[in-house]
């Protein structure tokens, strides 16, 4: 009986023992899981706060952006208002505004010289060459007188035109002189530019240049014989530059040709016609070139052209009906360094010139103005003419220029010869020296002398002084 009472109480010791050793096993786990759980409570409270933080954080940020930009805004707003205010009129009509939107660029040029001449500049004449210019005109009266006074206007029309008008005022007279009234495309494309109204023609280099942008107080005496100071017309002119790496550029124009070499024929159709090419690129960092030739066709009837023989004092005058050709080569070469022309620069410009006439030479007029006798005639001549001016300062300028006619060919019969109708033995040239100062680019003053031997058997030394100021705003002049 002792023995089964020990072995029971071994056995309910052990019991006791293992239920022991398992409550204290469950104690230990649900402790490391309290532990767990605590942390990972800690974990998404520090989450929680720091996600709290970064929102915050942001939100502050685009904040100050936000009153930044409108600050910035608020004193642009403030600043513009500023100006449009300075350069608004003191005292505008409600109704002003939009009367201004249309408010043209528009410049003034005021010319003017002292001139002293060997000969009498009344009657000067070119030898043996018909002139599209009146020489007396072209050079200016001897001692004091007025130039050209030049206005121009422009402005774009809308966002396809631009417009521009050039009113010029002789020095002598009362009358303004419609020089160029065009308008012109400004986004027709694919290198096309197409121009309708009254313009300079683009045949040769100096034609299309204005007076008061001239390196010379006069131009060529090719130019003044074959075209005059500035040959324009009314009709349309097409301009394309092609897409290339280097500059090309083709040109066309038709018109009215109711200007010298031609004459107004009161018909139909068209008057003129005139074709140009020019090619040009750079030459290292400093220098540039631009090659061209342009041609010209046109005609005159009866009362257009006259032939002048010899000069004003023994000269005869037959009016001539046929047709001009004119044919010319030009190029310009500049140079500076690095492409930098404020302090020093040099430019070289040379063209050449021949124009061929084939027509009719009317003679005897009669009582009421009508020729009563004709006879078939060709002429041809040419000229040319080489200048190169050179800036050695930012405000002056020193050049030198050089012009020749070449009397080419003549073809009339025994009435023109008759009729005092020759052709001399003569060549015309000239040479010119020229120093001019500009303290801006508004203006220029400039000193001159010309050794003039255009007339047969005279030799004409000019001296001329002139001045060129530019009020308001002038587009930039050509290459």
């Amino acid at each position: 009986m002792f023995q089964q009472a020990m072995r029971v109480c071994a056995i309910a010791l052990a019991c006791a023992l293992c239920t022991a050793a398992q409550a204290q096993s469950n104690n230990e786990l649900e402790e490391i899981r309290n532990q767990i759980r605590a942390l990972k409570d800690a974990y998404e409270s520090r989450i929680q706060a720091l996600e709290k933080r970064l929102k915050a954080a942001e939100d502050a940020a685009a904040a100050q952006k936000a009153a930044a930009e409108e600050a910035q805004g608020a004193q642009q707003a403030a600043a513009a208002a500023q100006a449009a205010a300075a350069s608004a009129p003191p005292a505008a009509a409600a109704s002003a505004g939009s009367q201004n939107a249309f408010n043209p660029a528009i410049s003034l040029i005021l010319m003017g010289q002292y001139a002293n001449y060997s000969q009498d500049p009344t009657k000067r004449t070119m030898t043996g060459f018909l002139s599209n210019s009146n020489e007396s005109e072209a050079l200016g009266p001897r001692g004091f007188s007025i130039g050209e006074t030049e206005v121009t206007m422009s402005a774009n029309v809308d966002h396809l035109f631009y417009g521009q008008a050039t009113f010029a005022v002789g020095p002598d007279n009362n009358t303004v002189d419609v020089e160029e009234a065009f308008a012109q495309t400004t986004s027709l494309g694919h290198g096309f530019t197409f121009k309708a109204g009254r313009f300079f023609s683009g045949i040769g280099y100096n034609n299309s240049v204005h007076a008061h942008a001239w390196d010379f107080e006069d131009t060529s005496l090719v130019q003044r014989a074959f075209l005059g100071n500035n040959y324009s017309d009314d009709g349309v002119q097409l301009v394309w530059v092609a897409p290339l790496p280097v500059y090309v550029e083709l040109g066309g124009e038709l018109g009215r040709g109711a200007n010298p070499p031609g004459s107004n024929t009161d018909k139909n159709g068209i008057g003129s016609s005139t074709l140009f090419a020019h090619i040009g690129d750079d030459i290292g960092t400093g220098g540039s070139y631009r090659f061209g030739v342009s041609t010209l066709r046109t005609s005159t009837n009866g009362s257009g052209t006259s032939i002048v023989d010899i000069d004003d004092r023994t000269g005869t005058h037959s009016p001539y009906v046929g047709d001009t050709r004119l044919y010319g080569v030009d190029f310009v070469y500049k140079w500076a360094p690095d492409g930098n022309t404020k302090y020093q620069n040099f430019k070289l410009i040379a063209e050449w010139f021949t124009t061929r006439r084939d027509g009719t030479l009317l003679f005897n007029e009669n009582s009421a103005g009508v020729p009563e006798a004709a006879e078939a005639f060709k002429l041809h001549e040419s000229g040319w003419y080489v200048q190169g001016v050179y800036q050695f300062h930012p405000e002056w300028r020193v050049g030198l220029r050089y012009d020749q006619l070449a009397e080419g060919t003549w073809q009339a019969g025994p009435v023109a010869t008759a009729g005092g109708v020759t052709r001399p033995e003569f060549t015309p040239w000239r040479y010119s020296a020229m120093i001019d100062w500009s303290p801006s680019e508004f203006s220029r003053i400039r000193l001159q002398f010309n050794q003039d031997r255009s007339q047969i058997g005279l030799v004409d030394n000019q001296v001329f002084m002139q001045y060129v100021y530019s009020l308001g705003t002038h587009g930039a002049h050509k290459f």
